[in-house]
């Protein structure tokens, strides 16, 4: 009695109050920004924090809300930088749904979050945090659950590279680039970088990011699915003129589904085979117990039954939902002063898809490092970072 109250009171501990988080999506940026920020306000449950906070800070990027970004990007990265559950959650967690737990995020979602630190350190003009930034970034991409390293994370090799350059790091330059560049060798901008010649680097989140749904017996397997969305691809034209066109440098899809070159079928599908294996060996020894009539094996078949039944093995389907498909980059030599900025999304075959561009009136200074971050919306609007942040906008 005293082990199946012990297993009542684990299951019951391991349920949850509330449903798992997903982030509002509004007609446009700004109403979205509104709703994640409203959520705020509410309950939101402790274990979704980090996950609330990555989707704040997507939105307030997307609004141009620098400030408001960088805070709650680095709210979720203090949580998200520790990988261990704590003692209560993996208790709650034996029989109860991997949900319980706090929302850390899959590798390639905590490359994300510092990524866009680094981006925003950058634009602040802090090239030393920036490049930690790159730095953890690449260290949460480098670690598999086994141990080994995959490091394949371009994007993050790249921006270290021409970051460490502008701070007189020469040698880490050259190791990031070659990193960057043996990862995508066909990209030019990766194979080829000239940071000395190009002073304005263009980073292009493209696309929408795998959707993390449950799969097989019971809902037991976690698996990520694409979106196939029209843009695949930004150009820009500068003063009326191309200037040229964004090239892949991380498939976010691609991560989500691999551990270094290690394809993955899915996350997290250890309790189910538990689940059945008790079931199984339950019914077996409660059948024979009382063909045999042996209380004992009987009792323990039915305890095996029970223990079966409380054990929730649905995965973790929480996800970062507005983290887009691709990052993509771009650099360019544009002569210091005032420009005028088009960006167009582009299909699959490189054409400007109608009506979804967007122009940007900008101050490119004299001097190596300008950084410009630009967004294909979901709105189907071109939403971007252009010149650096003077005041923070107050919340809705």
């Amino acid at each position: 009695m005293i082990r199946a109250a012990a297993l009542v009171l684990i299951a019951a501990a391991g349920c949850r109050s509330m449903p798992l988080y997903r982030a509002p999506v509004g007609p446009d940026a700004q109403a979205t920004y509104a709703a994640i920020v409203a959520d705020g306000h509410k309950r939101i449950a402790p274990e979704d924090e980090a996950l609330w906070a990555c989707e704040l800070g997507s939105a307030a990027l997307q609004v141009g809300a620098e400030a408001e970004a960088f805070k709650a990007l680095h709210r979720a990265s203090r949580i998200m930088a520790t990988l261990e559950s704590t003692s209560s959650e993996n208790a709650r967690a034996i029989l109860g749904a991997e949900a319980t737990k706090t929302w850390k995020g899959d590798p390639y979602e905590r490359c994300m979050n510092a990524l866009y630190k680094g981006l925003l350190y950058w634009r602040r003009g802090d090239l030393d945090n920036a490049s930690a930034s790159f730095k953890r970034g690449l260290l949460a991409d480098a670690w598999s659950e086994v141990g080994k390293s995959q490091e394949d994370f371009a994007a993050l090799s790249f921006l270290l590279g021409w970051v460490s350059w502008l701070r007189g790091k020469d040698e880490q330059a050259r190791y990031s680039f070659k990193a960057a560049a043996g990862i995508k060798p066909n990209n030019p901008y990766l194979a080829d970088p000239h940071p000395d010649r190009d002073n304005v680097l263009i980073v292009a989140d493209v696309g929408r990011g795998p959707k993390k749904y449950a799969d097989g017996p019971g809902g037991s397997i976690a698996r990520f699915a694409p979106y196939d969305t029209p843009d695949k691809a930004i150009a820009v034209l500068v003063d009326g003129k191309r200037a040229g066109r964004s090239r892949l440098a991380t498939d976010l899809f691609h991560q989500a589904i691999t551990r270094g070159k290690k394809v993955i079928d899915g996350i997290r599908q250890g309790k189910a085979v538990f689940k059945v294996g008790t079931a199984v060996t339950g019914a077996v020894l409660l059948n024979e117990g009382l063909r045999r009539r042996k209380n004992g094996m009987a009792a323990t078949g039915a305890g095996l039954l029970v223990l079966s039944a409380l054990t929730n093995a649905k995965a973790d389907t929480r996800y970062w939902s507005q983290l887009p498909g691709a990052v993509q980059i771009l650099p360019l030599k544009i002569r210091p002063g005032r420009h005028r900025l088009t960006v167009r999304a582009l299909n699959s075959r490189g054409v400007p898809i109608p009506g979804w561009s967007r122009t940007f009136d900008v101050t490119v200074p004299d001097g190596p490092g300008t950084l410009y971050w630009f967004s294909t919306g979901r709105d189907r609007t071109i939403h971007g970072l252009t010149d650096p942040p003077t005041q923070a906008k107050a919340s809705p």
